[in-house]
């Protein structure tokens, strides 16, 4: 199944186990149904594909809860495209609502992250920004708001497109 709707996956396997397929397919029968994520049992274990890094929050704390130590994550990936032998890769929008006082390093990290702002409302008790950037750039973004704005900041991310790359994918690529 592709799910371009999921561009970000991660990997789930349990240390003890040989048989991956066995623990995946354990495990699928334990996760709830939702239109965010998909699953998918292989021989290298459960295949979690989501909309966005934040949907794999629920799955991956519940699986930590259950299996501990035993458990293995591999990190989040970028799920790329390849159209006529030409890759794409996924286009996110980012908004983020923070405090003022966080608003200069809130821009930086996104620009950082070769992000394009697209919006910026600034009122004195709170800023909006909406912005847009790829998805390769944004893996880890929740962590890294919480830590500029002492866990303040709200974000959401959200796939827009997919668009041609000149080279092809390297690092954490699916």
């Amino acid at each position: 199944m592709m799910h371009s709707e999921f561009p970000v996956e991660r990997l789930a396997q349990m240390a003890s186990n040989p048989f991956q397929i066995g623990f995946a397919r354990q495990v699928m029968r334990m996760l709830a149904p939702s239109e965010l994520i998909a699953y998918e049992a292989t021989q290298e274990g459960l295949v979690m594909r989501a909309q966005n890094e934040d949907a794999l929050a629920k799955p991956v704390a519940l699986l930590r809860d259950l299996y501990h130590d035993d458990l293995v994550l591999l990190p989040p990936r970028v799920r790329y495209m390849s159209l006529g032998n030409r890759p794409y890769e996924p286009i996110m929008l980012v908004r983020v609502r923070t405090a003022p006082r966080h608003h200069d390093a809130v821009i930086e990290d996104l620009a950082a992250r070769e992000a394009t702002l697209l919006e910026e409302h600034a009122r004195p008790s709170v800023c909006v920004l909406r912005a847009e950037a790829p998805l390769r750039s944004l893996l880890g973004y929740g962590e890294a708001l919480a830590a500029l704005s002492g866990g303040t900041a709200l974000h959401w991310i959200w796939l827009d497109r997919y668009v041609p790359m000149d080279d092809p994918p390297g690092g954490r690529a699916a």
